[in-house]
């Protein structure tokens, strides 16, 4: 039985996805599974991890019989997983820090009332250059003041307890969390247990252009609001949380029309800082 799970959807992810699969053999930690859930994909990205899986059988394939969406998807992956701890990946991003498990698993073995831990994050362009960096809050204290205000958490940086996202339902799979599944599975996981982001710049987050403006953005800003009023009750600074999150609407509402590309990615920066 693995360690960890890593769990990595991928759909029509055949650019990217090598990139992410060397950096998952790129760890120190070996004691891993990495189920790749392909979620009806035409691009041919079956080729490519079936090519690793005949040289390495610690890499699960599947290949949904229809496309799914993610959240059936992650959720699909979540129940195949044989491993203690889950942890996180995505078809177009990539683990920098080799370090990254390792680090993780200790921090979670040595601190049995935390359910989840996250890094921080480099953030890249669609070439892999460098755009910025940064960390996301540090402490359980500080998450739970923040949480209603922001997403605290890079979802392809986590590591969290299996039995306690099982135990909290998993991704949600409504319509009201498309898109802030993973928000909404941290929310869930606070309220049994604590919360940490490792002050380290463990993973190459891609940020591609056409996703940076993409339709689903609003609609991940309006599934928030209903989150941070979903949450209310079980996290401080509501109205804060609140009002910050219609702010975020109505800026997006703005920004996505925004022609030049290097100052969306300067406005990025700023909100991820802040």
């Amino acid at each position: 039985m693995p360690k960890v799970s890593i769990i990595l959807p991928t759909y029509n992810g055949s650019k990217w996805i090598e990139t992410a699969i060397k950096s998952v053999f790129e760890q120190i930690f070996l004691d891993w599974e990495l189920i790749v859930i392909d979620d009806w994909s035409t691009d041919g990205v079956d080729r490519i991890v079936l090519e690793y899986a005949q040289r390495d059988s610690r890499i699960v394939y599947v290949k949904n019989e229809r496309n799914l969406g993610i959240q059936k998807t992650l959720n699909r992956g979540l129940n195949m997983a044989k491993g203690e701890y889950i942890a996180r990946i995505d078809d177009d991003d990539e683990w920098s820090d080799p370090r990254k498990l390792e680090e993780q698993i200790a921090f979670l073995d040595t601190h049995p009332d935390y359910v989840l831990v996250g890094t921080g994050a480099i953030v890249i362009d669609e070439s892999g250059k460098e755009l910025f960096r940064f960390l996301n809050t540090e402490t359980d204290e500080g998450i739970r003041n923040s949480i209603l205000g922001k997403n605290c958490f890079t979802h392809c940086s986590v590591m969290f307890r299996k039995d306690a996202a099982l135990r909290v339902g998993g991704y949600s799979e409504e319509r009201n969390a498309l898109h802030v599944e993973d928000y909404d599975l941290w929310l869930k996981l606070g309220g049994v247990g604590k919360m940490a982001n490792l002050q380290t710049y463990s993973i190459m987050w891609r940020m591609r252009s056409g996703a940076i403006s993409s339709k689903n953005r609003m609609m991940q800003f309006t599934n928030g609001i209903k989150l941070v009023v979903k949450f209310r009750r079980q996290y401080p600074g509501f109205l804060k949380g609140f009002f910050r999150s219609w702010i975020r609407l109505f800026a997006y509402g703005v920004f996505r029309f925004i022609p030049i590309l290097k100052l969306k990615y300067f406005l990025f920066k700023i909100g991820k800082e802040r």
